[in-house]
C-alpha cells in the first residue's frame, strides 16, 4: 500500500509519465507469443494433413487393391460357379445313367430268375419223364414177358387139343371143354395184346414228348434240381399215374378174401404212437413199432391167403407227409398182400390212409 493507504496501480499501460516507455515491448512480446503460436499450430496442422494424406493414399491404394482383389475373386466365382454348375449337370446324367443302368439289371436279373425257374421245370420235368419212361419200358418188358408166356400156353394148349384130338375124338364132351378153355384162353391172350398195343402207343407218345422236352432243353444248359415241394408233387403225379396204370393191368387192390389189419399213427408230441386192430381182435390196442412188425411177420406166415394193411392217419395226426409216405410205403412193402405179389413196385394208398 501507499504510504497514503491506497493500493499500488499495477496497470502496465497507466497514464502517467512513469510507464509510458515500457508499452510498445510489452506488445512486440505478446505479439511474438501469438505468432509463435500460430506457427506452431500451423506447424502441427501441416504435419497432421501431411499424415491424413499418407493415410488418404494408404486408403485408396488399399481400395485400389481390394477392388482388384475383388474382381479378380468375382471372375474366379463366376469361374467357379461355372465348373459347380457343369459338375452338377455330369453328376446329374452319371446319377440318371447309373439309375437306368440300376432298371437294365433289375429287368435282366427278373429275365435270367425266369429262365432260371423254366429250365429248372423243364429239367425236372425231364427227370419225371425218364422215369416214367424208365417205369413204361419195365412194364412194357413184363408185358412182353407175359404176352410170351401167354403164346406159350397157348401153344402148348394147342399141342394138348392136338393130343386129345388124335386120342380122344371119341368123347365129345370133353373136347368141347377144352375148346372153350382155348377160348377162354385166346381171349386173355387178345386183351394183352390190346393192353399191350395201348401201352405201345402210350410209350410212343411220351417217347416223342420226351424228344420234344430234350430238345427244348438243349437251347438252356443249366441243371439243376427243384424244391423238395416241386419234387414230391411230381413224384405224387407219378405215383397216382403209376396206380392208375397198375390197375389197368391187374385187379385192385381189396381186402375181399384177405387177413385184415388196421394200423393207427399219431403224433401228439414228439415220439409216434402206433396202435392196431385185426378183423378178429376188434379195438385198438397200443404196440411198438418192432412188436407190430413182428406180429405181422407172424400173421403173413400164417394167413395163406395174405395181409391186407389200411395204415389210418386220423385228422391232425401230427404226422407230416413225408413221415406218413414212409411209414405206409414200410408197412405196404414188407407185409401187404397186394405188393408182394408179381413184384409189383410200392406205391402206397395214402388217400385210404388220410381218410380216417
Amino acid at each position: 500500500m501507499n504510504p497514503d493507504s491506497s493500493f499500488v496501480d499495477l496497470r502496465l499501460n497507466r497514464q502517467d509519465g512513469q510507464n509510458q516507455e515500457s508499452f510498445w515491448p510489452s506488445f512486440t512480446d505478446i505479439m511474438t507469443v501469438i505468432v509463435m503460436i500460430f506457427v506452431i499450430a500451423m506447424v502441427v496442422l501441416l504435419l497432421r494433413n501431411i499424415e491424413l494424406v499418407n493415410q488418404l493414399r494408404s486408403t485408396m491404394e488399399a481400395e485400389r487393391t481390394a477392388m482388384e482383389l475383388a474382381k479378380v475373386t468375382g471372375e474366379e466365382k463366376e469361374s467357379l460357379a461355372l465348373k459347380l454348375f457343369t459338375a452338377e449337370n455330369d453328376n446329374s446324367m452319371l446319377r440318371m445313367q447309373l439309375m437306368q443302368m440300376e432298371e437294365q439289371g433289375l429287368k435282366q436279373a427278373g429275365t435270367i430268375d425266369l429262365q432260371h425257374r423254366d429250365i429248372v421245370t423243364l429239367q425236372a420235368e425231364k427227370e419225371s419223364l425218364q422215369l416214367l419212361r424208365d417205369q413204361l419200358n419195365a412194364e412194357n418188358y413184363t408185358l412182353n414177358q407175359r404176352l410170351t408166356k401167354s403164346q406159350a400156353a397157348l401153344a402148348q394148349q394147342q399141342q394138348i387139343l392136338t393130343e386129345l384130338q388124335q386120342t380122344l375124338r371119341s368123347t365129345e364132351s370133353q373136347l368141347i371143354q377144352f375148346q372153350a378153355e382155348i377160348a377162354s384162353t385166346r381171349a386173355e391172350l387178345k386183351n394183352l395184346e390190346t393192353d399191350h398195343a395201348a401201352t405201345q402207343e402210350q410209350l410212343r407218345l411220351l417217347q416223342q414228348r420226351y424228344n420234344t422236352q430234350t430238345g427244348d432243353l438243349l437251347t438252356s444248359r443249366v441243371a439243376e434240381r427243384e424244391s423238395g415241394r416241386q419234387l414230391s408233387s411230381l413224384k405224387s403225379d407219378f405215383d397216382r399215374l403209376k396206380l392208375k396204370y397198375d390197375k389197368l393191368v391187374r385187379p385192385a387192390r381189396t381186402p375181399a378174401g384177405r387177413y385184415l389189419v388196421e394200423v393207427r399213427y399219431t403224433k401228439p408230441a414228439d415220439s409216434v404212437i402206433v396202435e392196431y386192430q385185426t378183423q378178429d381182435k376188434e379195438g385198438y390196442s397200443p404196440i411198438s413199432q418192432a412188436k407190430l412188425e413182428s406180429l405181422l411177420t407172424d400173421l403173413k406166415q400164417k394167413q395163406a391167403s395174405g395181409l391186407y394193411i389200411k395204415v389210418i392217419f386220423p385228422e391232425n395226426s401230427g404226422l407230416t407227409f413225408t413221415e406218413a409216405w414212409s411209414l405206409t410205403s414200410h408197412l405196404h412193402g414188407q407185409y401187404d398182400y397186394y405188393f408182394q405179389e408179381g413184384g409189383n413196385e410200392l406205391v402206397p394208398v395214402l388217400p385210404e390212409a388220410r381218410g380216417e
